[in-house]
């Protein structure tokens, strides 16, 4: 297979770019303009550059069929070789992935520049600050041509020289590149239809929707204007009254604990993206009445609604993600647009529809995390109730209430039971656990369930001792901290460690650079941030990473038995697009590959659902 990397250069200014614009908006544009782009056919050949007009000819002599095409941030150049080109090749491979996977905790950028100089590679120049604002006939004229196709050969060669220092020289899975070039693909081959009155309709909903929350918010912390929401303290009021404990952090003058409310506060950005929307709102008016996140997005959705594509007639809406986007190397949102953060229930996921003659198939990995954290600690009770599929929610809460709790008959009693066992695993304290079923109740059982101190930690209390081998593996863990800090090695199930790192089954690694004890605890350094780690936080990292295993190798499964690639993934759910007549068969292909124990786990039960409909809203 020909392995081209290739780098484009395209007009921009300071109005028209890509920190105002998604790529969809800036690449369907009438006023983009490609300069051209460098060019390298091989890894160690000498790259060469074409100017805009001379690449429809270039592309129209490959055989797509038989090349592999790399580039840093490859959801930008391979959109625009798929969209303004009309080319796709066998193979998309993203260098910016690659660093994400592999050097993602070492270095706090992740830039061609930056990547390439921690592997000393050589230098990125600037050429491209210099032409702001320019046509490719204004570069010429202004005499920047030579340096500037100089300075886009240099970027290709340095795209070249980090892939053959990841991929070439071992330090990444042959397998996962499929994978990548899947994500890849949900982006630059967008197949979603976008439905422009639902999202009309949901937009305004959701501006409504923020004033009335602002104002419910407000009133029930006794705040009498938004300019009160500036004062720390009564904005720590209004959080609590909506039952969030506000952020802290240790003041640099005092060294005392204060509230964490700056605009720049990591656990103060969070708000942006919490779960109740009345929270989304009062960070909102705290930056002056921002847009929430869901408005934002909303009004992303709306202009790619607007956007005229070349050669289509429907508004498509690509599926932009980032390839190992999290530390356990999940997938996550891109492009400003997060689509594996969409609300269940939410306009926007009935907005996004099925192309004529296809429908939309979701299928779900069932309590995948909860199965995986019973197996991997050893926790004979929860993976036997899992295997014999006995409904765990009831059992636990029969446990916790003493009588017989049935689904059908106690909503409330067994919504407790969900709530404990997807995330009482995880080391989670009362005080977290009795926030988030009272946040999570009124959505999934229509009332609020408002646990006291003593109930909370009783049912804490209880989940621990009955399946006590999941704390036990907290212990272990905590234990294995140490080991990884001082050279040591450990081998547990399926995952293994040396110094600092944790290697899964599919060959990838997690990272604990750094890793250190300090007077609170163990931490860590990733993208130049200190995180904290101990063993229940080892075994949430842990036991995430094997969900993204199993789900990745059934989606790579399916696509080998089915040709059919997944358009969306969201954490541990595989969405496609087949055609209408095909759908049936392909669910039961998707649920069957999904529930297959992988061969790494074995005695693992694992369970999948699916359902089908026009909208990713109507399969939910």
């Amino acid at each position: 297979m020909k392995m081209i990397t290739i780098d484009y250069e395209t007009y921009y200014d300071d109005e028209y770019s890509l920190r105002k614009m998604t790529p969809v908006e800036y690449i369907n544009d009438p006023r983009f303009e490609c300069h051209g782009a460098a060019i390298q056919e091989g890894l160690d050949a000498e790259p060469f550059w074409l100017d805009g007009d001379q690449l429809p000819s270039y592309f129209a002599k490959l055989d797509p069929s038989d090349v592999m095409m790399i580039s840093h941030n490859a959801t930008f150049d391979m959109a625009i070789t798929s969209w303004v080109y009309g080319f796709v090749p066998k193979m998309m491979a993203d260098t910016l992935g690659l660093a994400r996977a592999t050097l993602g905790s070492k270095l706090k950028s992740l830039s061609l520049a930056s990547v390439a100089r921690h592997l000393g590679l050589g230098v990125k120049g600037d050429a491209v600050l210099k032409v702001k604002g320019m046509s490719l006939a204004a570069v010429k004229a202004a005499g920047l041509y030579e340096a500037y196709k100089e300075y886009a050969c240099n970027d290709a060669e340095l795209c070249s020289g980090i892939f053959k220092e990841i991929v070439v020289k071992g330090q990444f899975p042959p397998t996962e590149l499929v994978l990548m070039d899947l994500v890849l693909r949900c982006a630059v081959q967008p197949e979603f239809h976008l439905d422009q009155t639902l999202l009309h309709e949901h937009l305004h909903e959701v501006r409504e929707q923020k004033k009335l929350l602002l104002a419910q918010a407000m009133s029930r912390a006794g705040i009498n204007g938004p300019e009160e929401l500036m004062s720390n303290d009564k904005f720590a009021l209004s959080l609590r009254a909506l039952g969030v404990e506000p952020p802290m952090k240790i003041s640099p003058t005092t060294g005392k604990q204060t509230y964490a409310l700056a605009r720049t506060d990591p656990g103060f950005m969070e708000l942006e993206e919490h779960p109740n929307p009345a929270v989304q709102a009062l960070h909102a008016a705290r930056l002056g009445l921002k847009s929430t996140i869901e408005e934002t997005r909303a009004e992303r959705f709306v202009n790619i609604a607007r956007v005229t594509w070349r050669g289509k007639d429907a508004p498509l809406m690509p599926m932009p993600m980032k390839y190992s986007g999290a530390h356990t190397h999940r997938l996550s949102g891109d492009w400003s647009i997060n689509v594996q953060n969409l609300g269940r229930g939410s306009k926007l996921r009935r907005a996004l529809i099925a192309p004529p003659g296809h429908v939309v198939l979701a299928a779900d990995a069932a309590q995948i995390e909860a199965r995986m954290s019973a197996w991997f600690c050893g926790c004979k009770a929860l993976v036997d109730a899992f295997a014999n599929g006995d409904d765990v929610y009831s059992i636990f809460a029969s446990t916790v209430f003493g009588y017989e709790v049935k689904k059908a008959t106690h909503p409330a009693e067994r919504f407790i039971g969900k709530t404990g066992i997807l995330g009482l695993g995880y080391g989670v304290s009362w005080p977290n656990f009795q926030r988030t079923v009272l946040l999570q109740s009124s959505q999934q059982v229509g009332t609020e369930i408002r646990l006291t101190d003593e109930e909370a930690q009783n049912i804490v209390g209880i989940y621990r001792r009955t399946y006590h081998e999941i704390p036990a593996m907290w212990r272990r863990l905590d234990a294995a901290i140490s080991s990884m800090a001082i050279d040591g090695t450990f081998s547990i199930g399926p995952v293994w460690s040396d110094h600092q790192t944790i290697v899964l089954p599919n060959g990838l690694k997690l990272f604990y650079d750094d890793l250190r004890r300090e007077t609170d605890g163990w931490v860590f350094t990733y993208g130049g941030k200190t995180k904290k780690i101990y063993g229940a936080k080892l075994l949430e990292n842990i036991i995430q990473a094997l969900a993204r295993c199993a789900t990745f190798e059934a989606a790579l499964r399916i696509y080998k038995r089915t040709g059919y690639g997944f358009k969306l993934q969201v954490h541990d759910e595989l969405v496609y697009l087949p055609k209408a007549s095909e759908a049936e068969e392909l669910k039961q292909v998707v649920v069957e590959e999904m529930a297959r124990t992988p061969g790494w786990a074995p005695g693992l039960p694992l369970a999948a659902e699916a359902s089908i409909g026009p909208s990713y809203g109507d399969a939910k």
